[in-house]
């Protein structure tokens, strides 16, 4: 019922209308639109690893993981407080505030969409966490709950840069025209969020090939181009790494449009088959990640030591 989710009946609905037309109605079967009923597609070992990750993430998010989380309401009333600390204050006023609402309305849009952007980024381009987001592209089929498929530790990451990034907008805001603005949403949702949501949002992660015109492709992330980014073929590895927004794979060097091109499978290439189990999926990353942070460590004190002046009996 929440529009922030990426499950929001909403979504799935037009979702499996628009592979219908795309798919089943234009003739193109080979899109997908029967491998999104297929057996393999919802009870795969890699689907039922999906949907223990999406019951996880939020159990330990409740327990383990509640005393660290970022709470977003805090950090804008902290902004909020110190602008105003400064001298910043004003109220909208009744001739105004659809004007500034609007304008609250899409800065969140554009900041939520390029946090996530970046973050995403920098686990595709750091070792250490890379191995943390392998989970994620360890997918060797895509179902809607893939979009969920994150481990813990990336989850909470992103989740607090993200907060916190909303949180400062909101503070700027608060501080600027008052309490009482609020964005314009559609069942809970940021209305420019829910409207990209609405147009096969959900098809993202699925079976189903459903590609954009190029020149709409250029400003807004279709299925296929994250279909792309899921590929196990190399030439398509680090592309699309947008959620709603291909302008920043565009500004980064990372865009490619699904105009042309296919997806033979998912995965991370031969080292897919290591993530089949759950166990691995859990604590893989962390062993991984730390002998990658050791070994860092051991060539920068090694580069240290060199770098010293000989002693007097050298």
């Amino acid at each position: 019922r929440d529009g922030n989710s990426r499950f929001f009946w909403g979504y799935v609905v037009t979702g499996i209308v628009l592979a219908w037309l795309v798919c089943h109605a234009a003739r193109k079967d080979e899109r997908g639109w029967s491998a999104l009923f297929q057996r393999q597609t919802w009870w795969s070992p890699s689907a039922r690893n999906d949907y223990l990750l999406l019951v996880l993430r939020p159990v330990l998010a409740l327990s383990i993981l509640s005393w660290c989380t970022v709470n977003g309401g805090w950090v804008a009333g902290q902004v909020a407080g110190l602008l105003r600390a400064l001298g910043v204050s004003g109220t909208a006023t009744d001739g105004s505030v659809l004007l500034v609402a609007g304008l609250l309305t899409a800065t969140l849009f554009i900041v939520d969409d390029f946090l996530k952007w970046s973050v995403h980024h920098v686990f595709h381009r750091v070792p250490a966490l890379w191995e943390f987001h392998k989970v994620h592209h360890s997918a060797e089929v895509l179902n809607f709950t893939t979009s969920e498929r994150f481990h813990p530790v990336e989850a909470f990451l992103t989740g607090a840069a993200v907060a916190a990034g909303i949180g400062v907008v909101n503070g700027v805001f608060i501080a600027a025209v008052g309490h009482k603005l609020t964005p314009v949403t559609i069942a809970g949702a940021n209305i420019f969020l829910f409207t990209a949501n609405i147009f096969g949002g959900v098809l993202r992660h699925s079976p189903c090939w459903l590609a954009f015109p190029p020149a709409v492709e250029r400003w807004i992330v279709s299925p296929a181009m994250h279909q792309i980014h899921h590929s196990s073929e190399q030439r398509h590895w680090d592309k699309n790494m947008g959620v709603t927004l291909s302008v920043w794979d565009r500004l980064a060097g990372t865009y490619l449009s699904a105009e042309n091109e296919k997806v033979a499978a998912y995965g991370i290439g031969a080292e897919t088959p290591e993530w089949r189990s759950f166990t691995t999926i859990l604590v893989r990353p962390f062993l991984a990640s730390f002998a990658i942070l050791k070994a860092s460590l051991a060539r920068r004190f090694a580069g240290a030591a060199a770098d010293q002046p000989a002693g007097p009996h050298a």
